[in-house]
C-alpha cells in the first residue's frame, strides 16, 4: 500500500512539474508576433501581455482591446481558437522596427497590422501601432 501511494506521489509530481513549465521567450520578430497573436487567438489574453512594449499608451489600448474581445461569445471564441494564422507581409523598416500585416483564417478580409521593435535584447508589440498607425 505504500508503495502504491509512493507512485501516486511521484507520479503526481511529475505530471505537475511538466505542466509548470515556462515556455522561452521567442528570438525573432516574426516568432514574436506570431506568439502574441496566438495567445490572443487562444483566448490567453494574460499570456499575450508579456510581449508588450510596457508604456503606458500601450497598456491603456491593450486593456481597451482585452475587454472588448473578452465579450465575444463562446462561438466566436472557438472560432478564433480553431483559426491560423496568415502572415500576409513581413516589412523590416530597420534593425530594430519590423511591422507584420497578418490575418487569420477565421476573418481572412479583415487585415491587423503590428509594430515590432527591439528594445533591450527583445522584440516587443509596439501595440499603439496596430490602432493609430505610425503617429
Amino acid at each position: 500500500m505504500n508503495r502504491l501511494l509512493a507512485s501516486l506521489l511521484a507520479f503526481t509530481f511529475l505530471l505537475l512539474s511538466c505542466n509548470n513549465e515556462k515556455k522561452a521567450y521567442p528570438e525573432t520578430e516574426v516568432n514574436v508576433a506570431t506568439a502574441f497573436i496566438r495567445d490572443i487567438l487562444d483566448n490567453k489574453i494574460d499570456d499575450a501581455e508579456q510581449y508588450l512594449l510596457k508604456d503606458t499608451v500601450n497598456m491603456q489600448y491593450f486593456e481597451s482591446f482585452k475587454q472588448a474581445y473578452l465579450k465575444k461569445n463562446k462561438a466566436e471564441l472557438e472560432n478564433y481558437r480553431s483559426a491560423d494564422i496568415l502572415i500576409n507581409e513581413n516589412s523590416t523598416v530597420n534593425d530594430t522596427v519590423h511591422i507584420i500585416n497578418y490575418s487569420n483564417s477565421y476573418k481572412k478580409e479583415s487585415k491587423s497590422v503590428l509594430k515590432l521593435v527591439y528594445i533591450n535584447g527583445r522584440w516587443v508589440v509596439d501595440f499603439k501601432y496596430t490602432f493609430s498607425g505610425n503617429m
